[in-house]
């Protein structure tokens, strides 16, 4: 999945790219599918469970916002659930960098990579920061009462704090992104997600699961 600064960064991108007015809403519920606190262990499923994850029928897995599209698409017109169902996208379309352009697919699971790319991504946190003017999402009042906050065990005060340490990291060397390899990723979520915001609006998909899922494989073994 992107780090939660580079989907802030697209957020960003996407507000000004479709005019979004509730800014606070969208970038909340933008974030919100990662609002999951508590050791590695612990948060994998958990995140499994607010990123759709699933196994299609042709066996590659994927994130499936479909899914949340089919449960929530009478509310896709509040910036919160709109934000949220980008992300899911996001992070489809990042992980045919991260697997494919990268070449990690074969080390997924391992978690001397996890803790790699976190390195990574601490280390491109300085430069998102500056080029995107990134501020800490606030909380929507009343997000406890919301559907999909209810549906999972999100900790959004607790994340937002962890948060806050994002925005004082350090640049350094990095070891599997580039600074353009990243814009490219942003750019491209912007153009991918506006095809799929204008098809909605007429109750149709510019994407499909396939499209961006990725083989099944975990720690380099292929699983049936």
């Amino acid at each position: 999945m992107a780090s939660r600064m580079i989907h802030l960064a697209v957020a960003g991108a996407l507000a000004a790219e479709l005019d979004i007015k509730d800014t606070d809403r969208f970038y909340f519920g933008h974030m919100l599918p990662d609002m999951i606190m508590g050791d590695y262990d612990i948060r994998l499923p958990l995140k499994q469970q607010t990123h759709f994850y699933t196994l299609l029928e042709s066996g590659r897995k994927t994130y499936d916002f479909l899914a949340f599209y089919s449960d929530y698409k009478d509310k896709l017109s509040d910036m919160l659930y709109l934000g949220y169902y980008f992300h899911l996208i996001e992070d489809d379309i990042f992980r045919q960098y991260l697997y494919y352009r990268v070449g990690l697919l074969k080390r997924r699971g391992e978690r001397e990579l996890l803790d790699e790319l976190y390195r990574d991504y601490h280390r491109l946190n300085p430069y998102l920061v500056k080029k995107y003017s990134l501020t800490l999402p606030t909380v929507p009042e009343g997000i406890e009462n919301e559907d999909i906050y209810r549906r999972f065990d999100f900790t959004s005060d607790k994340w937002l704090e962890d948060m806050k340490g994002d925005f004082d990291d350090e640049p350094g060397e990095l070891m599997h992104f580039t600074k353009e390899l990243i814009e490219e990723f942003i750019a491209e979520c912007v153009t991918v997600i506006t095809k799929e915001y204008s098809c909605m609006k007429n109750g149709e998909h510019h994407l499909d699961l396939e499209r961006y899922s990725i083989e099944n494989y975990y720690k380099g073994v292929k699983r049936q």
